[in-house]
């Protein structure tokens, strides 16, 4: 069984409604929801580019937002948001959906493992191995931080009532999870962002911002002025490639 959430989408999946921002269709089969996506291929081209319909399906081995454009599906992977969209049919992506990685990478590693060496060829190389581990692990912080901190073009919502409308849906509290060291997003209406941390005694590392609501490489998006992009996917925020969960008010609140 897969859950399924679409945004702005009808009954049929075959016609956009831009009233419907997010639908919980609970959870479908893989019969019902190949029928879903084989109808969502036939929306309309000029709506699907203005209301920009999506379906967000959470299976065993993945979560996925898939749009459409030109009868084919595409397909990006909510855990890695900084990916580009991958074109799958309907069979490959609930392939995609219930594949779980089994492979136990230490066991071949330890099969690969050379003969021992002579005592002090083994710490030359053991030296050596540092070295480039060292070495490798510099480089990769070094281009992490540049793909992290890397700029993308977000085209601007201009229609005063979308943006209103927007900021009013999007309100409210986001988090990792509900533990001390679990990060938090809140939304207001007037465009402000707060970005905190669940600390102990209360909010740690807390900060605040402002910004604008557009959308790059199709997917809804907030702008910051000093905190950078922040990710829509369906009823949750990715930022920082961390998946951000609405939080229900208490019934104290």
């Amino acid at each position: 069984m897969y859950r399924v959430t679409t945004s702005h989408l009808g009954p049929d999946a075959r016609r956009v409604n831009p009233a419907s921002e997010d639908l919980d269709r609970g959870e479908l089969s893989s019969a019902e929801l190949t029928i879903l996506l084989d109808a969502f291929i036939e929306i309309d081209p000029a709506e699907n580019e203005e209301h920009d319909p999506h379906v967000v399906v959470a299976g065993r081995g993945a979560k996925l937002i898939i749009r459409t454009s030109r009868g084919r599906l595409q397909v990006y992977d909510v855990r890695d948001h900084a990916a580009p969209a991958v074109e799958l049919s309907v069979a490959k992506i609930i392939e995609r959906l219930d594949l779980v990685e089994t492979a136990a990478p230490f066991a071949r590693q330890e099969e690969e493992q050379p003969p021992p060496t002579a005592p002090h060829r083994g710490i030359a190389f053991a030296m050596l191995t540092l070295g480039l581990i060292l070495n490798g692990y510099i480089l990769y912080s070094v281009f992490y931080v540049e793909s992290v901190n890397k700029k993308v073009e977000v085209k601007l919502l201009t229609d005063a009532d979308e943006v209103r409308a927007k900021e009013t849906a999007l309100a409210g509290v986001y988090a990792t999870g509900p533990k001390t060291g679990d990060r938090v997003i809140e939304i207001d209406p007037t465009g402000q962002v707060r970005f905190y941390e669940m600390g102990a005694k209360g909010p740690i590392n807390d900060s605040k911002d402002t910004y604008r609501i557009g959308r790059h490489d199709g997917l809804l998006c907030l702008t910051t002025v000093d905190s950078g992009v922040v990710d829509l996917v369906g009823d949750t925020l990715v930022y920082y490639k961390d998946v951000y969960q609405r939080r229900k008010p208490s019934p104290k609140e």
